[in-house]
């Protein structure tokens, strides 16, 4: 699959699943306490319980480093036991910077007996946050498959992982998502992010691709900048597999509101509306996202991407 526009050609139950879970991973970070996870403010999807959480090390050019909630673990509360890892996405200053990195990186799994190309890069800051801890804190990496590994001898053991983020979240969650499928081949997953930043070089999305039983779908608004960034000038690919929705503000901004084409909480009402419209699509000129908001979708063109 390249991209596709009609929702219905595509599993939009765990689409919205995910969008959901996407939106909670934010709802998780605390403002008093950005190392703690904020449960009391998670409301986990119909069906699933909010059981762990993970944090990660940000930081402007290596200083300035904080700990901060990065992620929540959602489980489904009947078998086959299904995990959900939403990452959040961007929230600070500093984790702005960091979208907008261009320096290149080797991509090291956290145990693999599969050697990665040398010629495979992704994007420093994202590959940062991912695998740097602070030395107190242990890395976001290494967080991540002690939850995994807690989980597949469990009493509940993992079916399947779906993996998910938005924005700089979408980042983090493919390059765990390579990771598994090196480091943990037997565990069965799934990607779909949204609104994310292009992770690595063609040479990452050719070897993310010969990984068959990992599947990835970004979901992506055609106006929305951060999906441009890096940019392929400097050698920076996306994944071919595209859903693609488009929507703006209604006022005078319109196309250039880069907040309103960028959150999620916009993602979310699109993608509602194209399940529920019929059509698999959201033409909505006036498509009501809140009290106080409403935006413009339409059909996009699969080359707009």
């Amino acid at each position: 699959m390249a991209s596709e526009n009609d929702i219905r050609k595509l599993n939009a139950e765990r689409i919205e699943l995910l969008i959901e879970c996407s939106i909670q991973a934010y709802n998780a970070l605390s403002e008093s306490q950005r190392a703690q996870c904020a449960v009391d403010k998670v409301t986990p999807p119909g069906g699933f319980e909010l059981i762990d959480s993970w944090s990660g090390v940000d930081s402007l050019f290596g200083r300035d480093k904080s700990v901060e909630t990065y992620g929540v673990v959602f489980r489904t509360t009947s078998a086959p036991w299904r995990y959900v890892f939403a990452f959040r996405g961007t929230d600070s200053i500093l984790d702005m910077l960091d979208d907008c990195g261009v320096e290149p990186q080797a991509f090291v799994p956290f145990e693999s007996n599969t050697p990665v190309p040398d010629r495979v890069r992704v994007e420093s800051g994202f590959n940062d946050i991912y695998r740097i801890g602070n030395g107190s804190d242990a890395s976001m990496q290494t967080q991540l498959f002690a939850l995994i590994d807690k989980y597949r001898h469990a009493s509940r053991p993992l079916s399947k992982v779906y993996i998910t983020g938005h924005s700089l979240g979408g980042a983090l969650c493919q390059l765990f998502t390579l990771d598994l499928a090196l480091s943990r081949p037997d565990i069965r997953t799934e990607n779909i992010n949204f609104a994310s930043p292009r992770v690595g070089n063609q040479a990452f999305v050719d070897f993310y691709g010969a990984q068959t039983h990992h599947p990835i779908l970004r979901v992506v608004n055609v106006h929305d900048a951060v999906p441009h960034l890096p940019p392929t000038e400097l050698g920076f690919r996306h994944h071919p597999s595209a859903y693609l929705v488009a929507f703006h503000a209604t006022d005078i901004l319109g196309k250039m509101d880069l907040k309103v084409a960028h959150s999620s909480d916009n993602y979310q009402a699109v993608i509602s509306c194209a399940s529920s419209s019929g059509f698999g699509t959201c033409s909505n000129k006036q498509l009501q996202v809140a009290e106080d908001l409403t935006i413009s979708s339409e059909i996009p063109a699969l080359d707009d991407r």
